[in-house]
């Protein structure tokens, strides 16, 4: 009975990975080839959104990094891609020299509204 619940919970796991593997290339593809965005990039740009609301409000890195699957140098790699394409801006906390921020583009905004679709639409593909 045991080894028969363990093949379960196996099977049950490999299937989880099938499924996010399978849905984070689509994610992946389809970001890249309809908006000029990789998963990540995206990611980051939906809880920046989310954080801040509109353009111009600040959110901070360790809360962006905190709701990431990124590690701390992997999200500053990808900040610095998305600063490079002028979809959003960092800045330094006045009080804390540690502590960095991270502002949504008036770009970055549409960007995201541009993507946030293709996103959706592959998401209800493999999870709806």
């Amino acid at each position: 009975m045991e080894a028969e619940a363990d093949v379960d919970v196996c099977d049950k796991w490999s299937e989880t990975l099938r499924v996010y593997h399978t849905t984070s290339c689509e994610l992946e593809n389809e970001l890249q080839s309809r908006h000029g965005l990789g998963l990540s990039e995206f990611e980051v740009l939906l809880i920046l959104g989310r954080a801040t609301g509109e353009c111009g409000v600040k959110a901070r890195m360790k809360d962006i990094e905190a709701e990431t699957h990124l590690s701390q140098s992997a999200l500053s790699r990808t900040v610095t891609r998305l600063e490079k394409a002028g979809l959003v801006a960092r800045a330094a906390c006045e009080f804390d020299r540690r502590a960095n921020f991270l502002a949504l583009t008036p770009a970055g905004r549409e960007r995201f509204e541009q993507a946030a679709p293709t996103h959706r639409s592959v998401l209800l593909k493999h999870l709806g």
